[in-house]
């Protein structure tokens, strides 16, 4: 075997080099592997993370009064840091042996080194093992006959020259790459403002070449280029970075985030709606973790009660119990994550044990999804390592939330990106490095040349690098270092005819610089007095400039471009009304008031959400905010009235909301919500003494809460009278003395005039519907501001404030005879965006100030009640619809 050896060919191509005639190119990291297979020196691959694990229990043994209060503080990141040192110290040769009068790092690097002799080997200690091994007597064949070097082996750091002497006492017929003719290649410099730009200038000049041969030098990923070759009809290139945060390395920092109280409901839905995907041309059906069938109704659960363990989710879960279509598996699942979040981990019992306990489950489903699925297979691998991990930690040793998230991201390391999957072709030849490419001429198209700012590795002062060299290293100055990739990249790109670079100014949204070799390319061309600006500026070319009139040019490569068309976009609409096919079918089987005030306000939300049935996804049913402190307030109230208490005290009344918190709004739990929390339960416990004190002292008695209420509601339609149940539950219902009926319905919010004015304008349809249900005169209403801890009503009693009596009879015919006139326009075929209408014809759109918004509903309510009809705001600026009606952005 002949092997050719660069200090940056790691990761060439194994053909390359000639591997099919017994010639390998290899860097460092190759060398050494070869190395250790031809010596059987190969031993299991240790994780970086469980090494780091090893180290940070060393780091606690020597206790080195350097490393104390750092490691006290931030144990993994400590380990973590000082392991890398470690290892670039014996990389460099060094052998970390006590010495006197040395700097602290080095001394400290020695202490823990004497307390971790059984530390996992890493890439460090492979090379001093070769270079131990190859220096006593080796009877055993390396099977090389010669290794060709691109570098002089005396320029090379660390154990390299000394490894190199070995080699050749070994046999080894040792050379040195000729320097051959310096070439002097032409250079073609293509800069775009965006990559979308880039990657359509760069997939033309691939698609229109013909003949010669072209290296891709890929120094970005090409997703973006990909999609324009298969436009027309090429293979992808298929470079694309690893990275931390693909999803199969999400899943397990999402479960271990619900493993630990508080519960984060958020996070809860997030993790029963995580689906492990492929690529997009894939074609692969989406995998889950929770079952399909039980997804939505877990999630529906917690869209009723956002906590865990209340009641929905307990009957959520008896009933999947009793569903036969869920695999075992399935249900293992289930039931393991409702016990971990009903009763998740309290942060002082967080040990590994608990850690190794909770997340069996988990991985018994990883295996029996992952069968031949590299996406949960890597997920699988990812609590392994994590096990391993924990493995090294003392059992019952107390975890800090923040050192088990660092375990969980060093365990998971990186995974590869789903589009990297280069396509079988034979036209290029790709490359990732500069040094990669090969000395055969022709063009070189450079993809993504930006200069990449990569730390160079650990730096130590003069010192630190006189203790080293002591103990045995060859440390090189940071300017020789660097200048080792930077010829290997120069003689790479020398031994290409010309390069086509293709670059963009900006790439995810940073300003980017042209790469460093680029300088040094220009400044072989550079003419005396001209500076490498001033060289890369004469050959500098926009996009627009490669499309002439006979279509695109660029280094010799031409194709026919089709100009399309010019077009303007479409103005915004004035009119939000659509016409359609008659849709009399699309009757509501039941009305509730949520569906009258959509018909009234905005007949197109009601035919989106209720006549075709678009929702939201079940994820973002999940309340949070204001309507999740509603339901909690709402269910404190209706524990208080069924408990029998009359005037709850407040320490009675912040009982129960400790008590239905984690059940209706856990995530007011989680760290950093403390501050809301207080907010919520004392303006709660204040607003709700005045509620009862308020009620007592009108001589008012709640008979009940949450009460449910049906009846026939017959609507006057064209086609004729049409009969549909309206369904409701009124929030609290009272009594006075003399049986008179009293309906309160619980508002919490922060707009303390929104009510007020709708009662004060005779416009609270909700008020109407719910006291018209009851059938029973002089049926008084209000509301109650729970926020703000006042009523709304016409009872002097509750409200001091003389508000006029609501007229509820007019108010519900006004409001029937507008439901039947929109469900007629919705039967005509004509669905208009009343709400956003009044606005548009008031040269108003959502950028409108709320103040001004609110005037011109007003206005319009009144023009509204001279025809006896009525006006209800839609709210459009919160409306998941208004992309589909036109108000928000194109509706084309």
């Amino acid at each position: 075997m002949r092997i050719e050896f660069g200090w940056s060919l790691d990761g060439a191509a194994w053909a390359d080099g000639g591997g099919a005639a017994g010639i390998a190119r290899l860097g460092p990291r190759g060398l050494v592997q070869l190395l250790q297979g031809r010596l059987g020196l190969t031993r299991p691959a240790v994780e970086p993370a469980v090494r780091v694990a090893q180290y940070a229990r060393r780091i606690a043994e020597a206790d080195h009064p350097w490393l104390r209060a750092s490691f006290s503080v931030d144990p993994w990141t400590t380990a973590s840091t000082v392991l890398a040192w470690r290892d670039a110290a014996i990389t460099a040769g060094a052998r970390l042996e006590a010495t006197d009068a040395a700097p602290e790092r080095i001394t400290a690097l020695c202490t823990v080194e004497a307390a971790a002799p059984d530390l996992a080997a890493g890439a460090a200690d492979d090379l001093r093992e070769l270079v131990d091994v190859l220096s006593e007597e080796v009877t055993w064949p390396l099977g090389i006959e010669s290794l060709c070097c691109h570098e002089d082996p005396g320029s090379l750091p660390g154990l390299w020259p000394r490894l190199f002497e070995l080699l050749e006492t070994a046999g080894v017929t040792m050379e040195h790459a000729a320097a051959g003719e310096q070439g002097r290649p032409k250079l073609v410099l293509v800069e775009a403002e965006d990559e979308w730009t880039a990657a359509e200038t760069a997939a033309r000049m691939l698609a229109g070449r013909e003949g010669s041969p072209l290296q891709v030098l890929a120094g970005a990923d090409t997703v973006l280029l990909d999609q324009e070759l298969h436009r027309r009809g090429l293979p992808a290139l298929g470079v694309a970075d690893s990275a931390a945060d693909r999803t199969a390395l999400q899943i397990l920092p999402l479960f271990l985030s619900l493993a630990v109280a508080p519960v984060d409901v958020q996070q809860l839905a997030a993790f029963l709606d995580l689906r492990v995907m492929d690529a997009p041309e894939g074609g692969r059906e989406q995998v889950g973790l929770i079952p399909a069938r039980a997804r939505s109704v877990l999630l529906d659960a917690l869209a009723q009660e956002p906590g865990t363990g209340g009641t929905a989710w307990q009957e959520a879960m008896a009933g999947l119990e009793a569903d036969g279509e869920i695999s075992e598996s399935g249900l293992e699942m289930l039931r393991a994550l409702s016990a971990l979040v009903t009763a998740p981990i309290a942060p002082e019992e967080l040990t590994p044990a608990r850690v190794r306990e909770v997340t069996a489950p988990l991985g018994k489903r990883l295996r029996a999804l992952g069968q031949g699925d590299p996406s949960l297979s890597r997920a699988s691998t990812h609590l392994q390592v994590l096990l391993e991990v924990l493995e090294e930690l003392d059992p019952g040793t107390v975890l800090r939330e923040r050192a088990l998230a660092q375990m969980v991201e060093s365990a998971g390391g990186r995974a590869g990106s789903p589009f990297a999957r280069p396509e079988a072709t034979t036209r290029w030849r790709i490359s990732s490095r500069p040094a990669q490419l090969l000395p055969v001429g022709g063009d070189v198209l450079w993809w993504g040349a930006d200069r990449d700012d990569a730390s160079t590795g650990v730096t130590w002062d003069a010192a630190e690098v006189e203790a080293l060299n002591g103990l045995g290293a060859r440390l090189l100055p940071p300017a020789q270092l660097a200048a080792l990739d930077t010829d290997a990249g120069l003689r790479g790109l020398h031994g290409a005819e010309r390069i086509i670079v293709i670059r963009t100014r900006r790439r995810a949204e940073k300003p980017t610089a042209p790469h460093a070799l680029l300088a040094h390319l220009a400044a072989g061309r550079a003419a005396p007095g001209q500076g490498v600006e001033d060289v890369l500026e004469s050959i500098r070319l926009s996009p627009e400039a490669t499309l002439r009139t006979d279509g695109f040019a660029l280094a010799g490569a031409r194709r026919g471009v089709k100009v399309p068309r010019p077009s303007r976009i479409a103005p915004l609409p004035t009119d939000l009304a659509k016409e359609v096919e008659p849709a009399r079918h699309l009757l509501p089987p039941r009305l509730s008031y949520s569906q009258a005030e959509d018909l009234l306000g905005c007949r197109q939300k009601w035919t989106y959400k209720n006549g075709l049935q678009i929702r939201a996804a079940s994820v973002a049913t999940v309340p949070t905010g204001n309507r999740m402190i509603g339901t909690l307030v709402h269910a404190v109230v209706e524990q208080l009235v069924g408990s029998g208490d009359r005037r709850p005290s407040a320490d009675r009344i912040r009982q129960e909301i400790e008590t239905q918190v984690p059940r209706l709004a856990s995530e007011l739990l989680l760290p950093g919500r403390e501050v809301e929390l207080a907010d919520v339960r004392e303006r709660t416990v204040r607003s709700l003494a005045t509620f009862f004190d308020r009620l007592g002292a009108a001589g008012l008695v709640i008979t009940s809460v949450e009460s449910r209420f049906e009846e026939p509601l017959v609507l006057h339609l064209q086609q004729g009278d049409v009969t549909v149940p309206f369904v409701g539950y009124r929030d609290v219902e009272a009594e006075d003395a003399e049986g008179r009926p009293t309906v309160i319905d619980l508002k919490w919010t922060y707009a303390a005039r929104k009510y007020p004015e709708l009662f004060e304008a005779g416009e609270a349809l909700q008020l109407a519907a719910y006291a018209h249900a009851l059938h029973e005169e002089g049926t008084d209403v209000g509301y109650f501001l729970l926020s703000q801890g006042e009523f709304v009503s016409a009872n002097p009693a509750l409200d001091p404030h003389g508000r006029p009596v609501l007229d509820i009879e007019d108010l519900w015919s006004r409001g029937t005879a507008g439901m039947a006139e929109a469900l007629d326009e919705i039967g005509s075929g004509r669905v208009d965006a009343r709400s956003g209408q009044i606005l548009l014809d008031a040269d108003q759109d959502l950028s409108t100030p709320r103040s001004a918004a609110k005037k011109t509903y007003a206005s319009a309510r009144e023009a509204a009640r001279s025809q006896g009809s009525l006006v209800v705001d839609a709210r459009c600026d919160y409306c998941e619809f208004s992309l589909l009606c036109g108000m928000r952005g194109d509706d084309s």
